[in-house]
């Protein structure tokens, strides 16, 4: 979460790469099978993990020229970082409830989970983490309960690209949204960059 800047060995952000493009990979591996299932049972999900840390996301939302970089230069770059790749799962839901309206796709908050996430945390981020949140932090075993209902209440509760909070709160439909630059949406510039390093990746 608050590790120090890097690269993946393909040369993206670190975080980015882990959090947004390792999922959007295998998501895309698995859609056939996920529309199949959908097709022929009515039923397909995507129950992608986001946080509400995404607010933490560098000016613009979505750094895409900076992407291939370790973003050293962020003031306080690791936070922003995760933030950053947290947007972009929130967003990538909920531009794949577009692309694929058969689907039902949503992102979701498991809440601030007690796990080993904090422990490569220098000793001054572990104590903010734990002055802060000590009072909300919940343990692994509740922290799968937003994916499981997700997963298992009957689609026609959900909202397909909707964001949710523990345990089946709607967020707010603006979240992320506010954060616009250039062309189009900043989910619709995140689809298009990240089917082209999809591609990339995959023509190697």
């Amino acid at each position: 979460m608050t590790r120090p800047a890097d690269t993946s060995k393909d040369g993206y952000e670190i975080q980015f790469a882990t959090n947004h493009l390792g999922h959007a990979l295998l998501i895309r591996k698995l859609l056939p099978l996920i529309e199949k299932t959908a097709s022929e049972g009515g039923d397909g999900r995507i129950i992608i993990l986001s946080s509400t840390a995404w607010g933490l996301h560098p000016s613009g939302g979505i750094q895409f020229g900076r992407l291939r970089t370790g973003q050293d230069f962020l003031v306080g770059g690791p936070w922003q970082r995760y933030g950053q790749s947290k947007l972009a799962n929130l967003l990538y839901a909920r531009e794949l409830a577009k692309k694929y309206p058969h689907l039902t796709c949503v992102s979701v908050h498991p809440g601030i989970v007690e796990t080993g996430l904090f422990d490569r945390m220098s000793a001054k981020n572990k104590i903010i983490m734990y002055l802060v949140f000590w009072w909300v932090m919940i343990q692994p075993h509740e922290g799968a309960y937003s994916q499981l209902w997700a997963a298992t209440i009957p689609k026609e509760k959900l909202t397909s690209g909707g964001f949710y909070l523990p345990v089946g709160r709607l967020g707010d439909p603006g979240l992320g949204r506010r954060a616009k630059k250039g062309k189009g949406t900043l989910a619709e510039r995140l689809w298009d960059w990240t089917e082209k390093a999809l591609d990339d990746f995959e023509g190697h």
